[in-house]
């Protein structure tokens, strides 16, 4: 392993992402009381932040991931980058409007994703017909697409969402 990528991995827990604060957007999901699985994780792991996008039915982001994302010496894990993919494309559902759990997802690894530098997410709605909701995803590292991937997305119902719902409070109220 190349120097430059050991001291990138080294550091990359102190390193923060640089993003304009004016842009980040909220879990647009309801999400359980002790937090996220991908948008909580620790530093050593992941930093992430999701962004508004100009553009109708799309979600930004970016992602700087830590040294505990390994899998191939100094690049991330295919799986942590699946469930990075899935959490953009749910919660640009859930930003859009719509309160999505996923159905099944695809995902294409291009290149081998470095550890400690930022990478940039897009995520954008394909398409909607009745509950099932096609999205998209993507991770950039400058003009290099590194992964790819596309899901379809069912609209949760009312009454589940409110089961979620209650479910949250509950969890809220016994802490």
């Amino acid at each position: 392993m190349s120097q430059n990528i050991k001291d990138s991995i080294k550091g990359s827990a102190n390193q923060k992402l640089n993003y304009d604060p004016a842009l980040k957007v909220e879990r647009p999901y309801p999400g359980d009381a002790e937090g996220s699985y991908v948008l909580d994780a620790y530093p050593d792991v992941h930093q992430m932040v999701l962004l508004k996008s100009p553009n109708a039915g799309e979600l930004h982001g970016k992602i700087l991931f830590g040294k505990k994302a390994a899998g191939p010496p100094g690049h991330v894990h295919g799986g942590c980058q699946a469930a990075v993919l899935d959490e953009m494309m749910g919660s640009c559902g859930w930003h859009n409007g719509m309160g999505v759990l996923a159905g099944k997802i695809e995902v294409e690894f291009l290149h081998l994703v470095p550890c400690g530098v930022e990478i940039d997410l897009k995520a954008r709605v394909l398409q909607k017909e009745n509950r099932k909701v096609t999205i998209a995803a993507e991770l950039w590292h400058g003009e290099k697409l590194l992964a790819q991937s596309k899901g379809l997305f069912i609209i949760l119902k009312e009454d589940k969402l409110e089961f979620l719902d209650k479910i949250k409070k509950q969890d809220t109220s016994t802490k």
